[in-house]
């Protein structure tokens, strides 16, 4: 091959190296074009839209499932899997969530420095003394799908630890709060046939209004309670009896 045959070859490669770079740069173009027009306005301005949440006194990881199902959308029709068309989060008072039970104790969060015996443990009280809005961001994103849109929902997560913060100027169509749902508590064996043996009572009598429980079942109920305490510390302590118990006695 001579000295011409070379360069030719090499300014053909280049064009092509060239042209390719450029048809791949295009197509980039175009996907990151398409990925932010999507919807037109309408599905821009739905996502424009910021949603109000008190965390005083709410369950951690009740909060956090309704936070991560706001910010995918699922709570519009518009849904889509493939793209952020969920609200804006704006959190107030993290300083005031609550775990139930003694996970402020035993719940541990771990990380390593990257040399040998670098591993740090702390437990979730440690680390929301260190950052009162620690807990509620990283339950929120262990609650998101791992995918490439996890770090697009958690952009508009926004915790503040006490009421102040800065989207106080937004109009009310913008800025609407958002109503956690009501906790469904347990209930007993037998307590709405109480419940409504209570509420009808007679006619005669003064209505004193709804009553929440019959204190004579209560009673029945912590007899019944304490009595079962007693046989599971014995059969804790390794102490022979019967395998059941009857707690009518």
């Amino acid at each position: 091959m001579t000295r011409r045959q070379k360069d030719e070859a090499e300014r053909y490669c280049s064009i092509m190296a060239s042209s390719s770079a450029y048809r791949q740069t295009q197509i980039f173009l175009k996907k990151t074009r398409d990925r932010v027009l999507s919807g037109n306005n309408d599905a821009l301005m739905i996502s424009s839209r910021f949603r109000l949440i008190d965390a005083k006194g709410e369950v951690l990881g009740r909060l956090a499932s309704q936070i991560s199902y706001v910010l995918q959308g699922k709570d519009k029709p518009t849904f889509d899997r493939s793209k952020p068309l969920g609200d804006a989060i704006v959190v107030i008072n993290a300083s005031k969530i609550h775990l139930s039970g003694r996970k402020m104790e035993q719940k541990k969060f771990h990380r390593h420095t990257g040399y040998v015996g670098g591993l740090v443990t702390r437990t979730a009280k440690a680390m929301h003394a260190r950052d009162e809005t620690f807990l509620i961001r990283k339950a929120v994103e262990r609650m998101l799908p791992d995918n490439q849109l996890r770090k697009e929902h958690l952009r508009k997560l926004r915790v503040f630890p006490n009421e102040e913060h800065p989207f106080k100027d937004l109009s009310a169509d913008r800025l609407v709060p958002f109503e956690m749902p009501l906790r469904a508590l347990k209930r007993s064996d037998g307590e709405d046939e109480y419940r409504l043996e209570t509420e009808s009572g007679n006619d005669d009598e003064e209505d004193d209004g709804w009553q929440s429980f019959n204190p004579k079942k209560k009673e029945e109920l912590n007899k019944r309670y304490r009595k079962s305490l007693e046989a599971k510390r014995g059969w804790r302590m390794g102490q022979k009896g019967q395998q059941f118990v009857d707690l009518d006695d």
